[in-house]
C-alpha cells in the first residue's frame, strides 16, 4: 500500500487514481515533487517573478470560515468518495520556486475577490482547543502499555545573531512577551511622509502575512524548509539570508507601504470605498464579537489568538479600512488597462520564445466544456467494477444524452442535467462547466475529446475514463496565446503602477524599534 500525496488516504501500489479524493497520482520522489508542481494554463508566463509581484495589490482579510485544525493540501470534495476528472490540484507555486520569488504572490492570494471581513481562528473547533497541526489519518494507536524508550536527543533550535540594523535582519528575533508587545504597541516603526505605522498596526499586517501564506501553501511548506510547528525566528528560508520571521516581516512592511500608499492616492482622488465594503466595515465589530461569542471568547481573546496580544480592534479595523480604500484606487487603475489586439500581438511577439518554452503558440487553444459524470455502481464495494457494471453505467449515460438531445434544450438544459446527475463535486453545482481548460490539464481521454481538431461548439458525446462515463458538451474555445498575453500584459502594467506608487511614497523603517507578539494557543 502507498499513501496518496494529496489526501493521505491509503491506496494500492499500482493505483493511478486515489480512491478517496480521485486525484490522478503518479509516484515521484519527494524531491521530484518539489521541483515539478503542476503549473496553470498561462503559468503567469512569461513574466516569472514580475508576475508574482503583480499580485501584490493589498492583501485582503482571510475569508470567513469555521475554524480549522490545519490547512489542507487539496480541497476535499463534498463527497470524499467522488472523484474529479482533473489532474492534481493546481497551485500558484512555479516549479523550482523559492520563497523570495513567491512572497508577494503568497500574500495576495485573494486579492481581487470581494473583501470578506473575518479572521482565521486557528486551533479551535466547537469552542474547544485542538492541536494546530494534526497527524495524517493512519493506523490506530494502541493504548496498551508498551516498553518505554529514551527520547531522541536533538539540538534545540537557535535564533541567529542580529544582522544589519538597516534592514529586516536587524534583530535575530523580534518576538517579545505579551507585556512587552503591549507596552510598545504605540511606538512608531515606519513612516511614509505624514503616514505612520505603529507596532500595534504591524501585528495585524505581520500575522495576516503568516496566515495567508500557510493557508495557501501549508502542504508545500516543507519544500521551502518551513516547519509550521516550530518558531519562525529559528528557521532560515531556503536562500539562507533571513529567517522566516524576517521574511514575513519584510512582506508585511511592504504590504503596509502598498496598502497605505494606495489608500492615500484614493483619498486624494476622492475615490470612495464601495458601498458593500463600507457596510462590512460598519458591521465588522459586531461580526467579530459574534464570532468570538460562538467560541466562548471575548473579542480581545479572539484577536490575541490570531494577531497577538498587542493587536486591538482599532488596529484591525484600520487595516481593513485602508485595504478597502486602497482597493478603490487599485480597481480604478486596473479598469483602465484594456489592451488592443495590436498591444497583444506585440507583447506575444516580444515574449514568443518564453511562451514557446511552455508549449504556448499561436495554434494553442483553451476550451470551455461541460460534462456530466456517472460512475458505475460497485457491488463488491471495494472500488472495482465488473464489465456488467460498466455496461450499465454506459447505458444510463447514453439515456441521459439521448433524452437531452431529444428535448432540444441546448446548453442550459445540459447544465440543469449536470447539476441533477453528475457526481463530479468539482462541477456539479455550476452546470458541469470547466472553463479555460488547457491541453494536458484533464485526464487523457477527456483531454483528447476536448482538443479533437474537429471539435466545435455544441458538440456532444460520451467519454469513458477511469472515473466513469462523461457525458460531454463542448461550449467553445479561444486562442490560449491571446488569453495568456492579455493576462501578462495587464500584470506588467500593474507592476509598473505599483512601482510608481511605491516610488512616490518611500518608506522609512526603524527596525530596531519593531517588536512582535506571539499568537495565543493556550488559555
Amino acid at each position: 500500500m502507498k499513501t496518496c500525496k494529496f489526501c493521505q488516504a491509503e491506496m494500492a501500489d499500482d493505483a493511478r487514481f486515489c480512491p478517496a479524493c480521485g486525484k490522478r497520482w503518479e509516484e515521484e520522489t519527494e524531491a521530484a515533487q518539489a521541483e515539478d508542481i503542476p503549473a496553470a494554463a498561462c503559468e503567469d508566463a512569461p513574466m516569472g517573478e514580475e508576475a508574482a509581484q503583480a499580485s501584490a495589490a493589498p492583501t485582503e482579510a482571510a475569508p470567513a470560515q469555521e475554524p480549522a485544525e490545519a490547512p489542507s493540501d487539496a480541497e476535499a470534495p463534498a463527497d470524499a468518495g467522488t472523484p474529479t476528472e482533473e489532474k492534481p490540484a493546481e497551485t500558484e507555486i512555479k516549479p523550482g520556486a523559492t520563497p523570495g520569488k513567491i512572497a508577494l504572490a503568497a500574500a495576495a492570494v485573494v486579492v481581487l475577490l470581494a473583501v470578506l471581513i473575518a479572521l482565521i481562528v486557528t486551533g479551535l473547533k466547537d469552542g474547544k482547543e485542538t492541536p494546530a497541526v494534526t497527524e495524517p489519518v493512519g493506523e490506530s494507536v494502541s493504548t496498551e502499555a508498551t516498553e518505554t524508550t529514551e527520547p531522541v536527543q536533538t539540538e534545540p533550535p537557535t535564533v541567529p545573531a542580529d544582522g544589519n540594523p538597516d534592514d529586516v535582519t536587524c534583530k535575530g528575533t523580534y518576538t517579545v512577551t505579551d507585556d512587552q508587545a503591549i507596552a510598545a504597541r504605540d511606538t512608531v516603526v515606519a513612516r511614509m511622509g505624514d503616514m505612520e505605522l505603529t507596532n500595534g498596526d504591524l501585528q495585524t499586517y505581520y500575522w495576516m502575512e503568516v496566515h495567508a501564506f500557510l493557508a495557501q501553501y501549508y502542504a508545500y511548506a516543507s519544500y521551502f524548509g518551513l516547519d509550521a510547528a516550530q518558531p519562525l525566528d529559528t528557521q532560515l528560508t531556503m536562500e539562507q539570508d533571513m529567517t522566516w520571521q524576517q521574511f514575513f516581516l519584510n512582506a508585511a512592511l511592504n504590504n503596509w507601504q502598498q496598502i497605505r500608499a494606495m489608500a492615500y492616492e484614493a483619498e486624494q482622488e476622492g475615490l470612495p470605498i464601495s458601498q458593500e465594503d463600507q457596510t462590512q466595515l460598519e458591521g465588522l465589530k459586531q461580526t467579530l464579537e459574534d464570532t468570538a461569542k460562538g467560541y466562548e471568547l471575548t473579542l480581545e481573546e479572539l484577536l490575541a489568538r490570531n494577531m497577538g496580544a498587542a493587536a486591538t480592534f482599532d488596529h484591525y479595523y484600520a487595516y481593513q479600512r485602508d485595504y478597502c480604500q486602497g482597493m478603490a484606487y487599485y480597481t480604478a487603475q486596473v479598469e483602465k488597462l484594456v489592451p488592443t489586439d495590436q498591444d497583444l500581438e506585440a507583447f506575444f511577439a516580444q515574449h514568443e520564445s518564453e511562451y514557446a518554452q511552455q508549449n504556448i503558440t499561436k495554434d494553442s487553444l483553451l476550451v470551455d466544456v461541460r460534462h456530466i459524470l456517472l460512475q458505475p455502481e460497485s457491488a463488491a464495494g471495494d472500488g472495482t467494477h465488473t464489465n456488467e457494471e460498466w455496461a450499465a453505467c454506459e447505458k444510463s449515460a447514453q439515456a441521459i444524452l439521448d433524452g437531452w438531445r431529444k428535448d432540444g434544450k441546448g446548453e442550459s438544459g445540459f447544465a440543469e442535467l449536470a447539476n441533477e446527475h453528475s457526481v463530479d463535486a468539482g462541477s456539479n453545482t455550476n452546470g458541469g462547466l470547466y472553463e479555460n481548460v488547457y491541453p494536458g490539464q484533464m485526464v487523457e481521454e477527456f483531454d483528447a475529446w476536448c482538443f479533437d481538431e474537429s471539435r466545435g461548439p455544441g458538440d456532444s458525446g460520451l467519454v469513458k475514463t477511469d472515473f466513469g462515463y462523461h457525458i460531454m458538451y463542448f461550449v467553445g474555445s479561444r486562442p490560449q496565446w491571446k488569453v495568456c498575453a492579455q493576462s501578462d500584459w495587464v500584470n506588467e502594467k500593474i507592476n509598473a503602477m505599483l512601482e510608481d506608487v511605491a516610488a512616490r511614497h518611500p518608506m522609512e523603517v526603524e527596525y530596531g524599534k519593531i517588536v512582535l507578539g506571539d499568537t495565543v494557543q493556550d488559555d
